[in-house]
């Protein structure tokens, strides 16, 4: 039996055998998937794509987020950022304020539009989370939150 490479914790527990590993991240990637598929009629009626989703929800999760926030948690390039955080402007879903105490920073926020668009791409998501979270059960939902809490997240991104 070949053991895995890596640092010792990395071996520690081998009853996770790549398969397993596998299996998982298959299941993560086709969930993602799944979950995003549900918000594409919606987004597409609106001229929006993924990075547009992705900004609004983090700007209703956050309200304030700074857009260099914004960048270290969505991992993309500062012109795809520019450009969707301009769209969003355009389309009054998103307004960019300076912030009295540092006028550096631009904090955004949802307008009534843009909070309207959100909370309807977010009720297709938690309906299909809902029926995963009540069939797999709180046991299982509580074991899925410590599975993902300790995943690496890019480096300055993520909101914990």
């Amino acid at each position: 039996m070949r053991l895995p490479d890596g640092p010792p914790s990395a071996t520690a527990h081998l009853y996770l055998r790549e398969e397993q590993i596998r299996q998982s991240y298959e299941a993560l990637m086709l969930a993602w998937r799944s979950l995003n598929s549900e918000c594409e009629t919606l987004l597409r009626e609106n001229g929006l794509g993924s990075a547009h989703h992705r900004i609004l929800f983090l700007v209703a999760a956050h309200p304030g987020i700074t857009p260099s926030a914004l960048l270290a948690s969505l991992g993309i390039t500062k012109q795809s950022l520019g450009r969707a955080l301009g769209d969003l402007r355009e389309r009054n879903f998103l307004v960019q304020e300076e912030d009295r105490h540092d006028r550096r920073k631009r904090p955004l926020k949802l307008t009534p539009e843009g909070e309207a668009i959100e909370r309807q791409l977010f009720q297709l998501i938690r309906d299909v989370m809902t029926r995963a979270y009540r069939e797999a059960g709180v046991t299982a939902v509580e074991g899925f939150k410590r599975v993902l809490s300790p995943l690496p997240i890019a480096p300055g991104g993520g909101f914990r």
